[in-house]
């Protein structure tokens, strides 16, 4: 008996010093005034997003993976067939 109240009195223990530690651990919140001009910067931040996304979608492969290129179209798909793959193998052995 004497065991199981010293690992409950390290348990209290490590407990106590978690909650000790609990208000240095996160971090106080700015003042309002540093977030004035954050807003105009999100909104520049999108546009320019906005402007330069159907660039980014015409992008082209080097001449040398030209040749790869119905490859590298399928590729971003495949992700989901490994998702639908484990779904699958779930259902084969009964969702255990």
């Amino acid at each position: 008996m004497a065991g199981h109240r010293s690992g409950a009195a390290l348990l209290l223990l490590v407990a106590a010093a978690g909650l000790l530690t609990m208000p240095c651990s996160f971090v106080t919140p700015q003042s309002s005034k540093q977030y004035e001009g954050e807003a105009a910067r999100m909104a520049a931040a999108a546009a320019g997003l906005a402007v330069t996304m159907p660039e980014a979608a015409q992008a082209r492969l080097p001449d040398e993976f030209v040749a790869f290129a119905p490859i590298v179209d399928v590729l971003p798909i495949l992700p989901v067939f490994f998702l639908l793959l484990a779904f699958l193998w779930q259902a084969s052995v009964g969702f255990r």
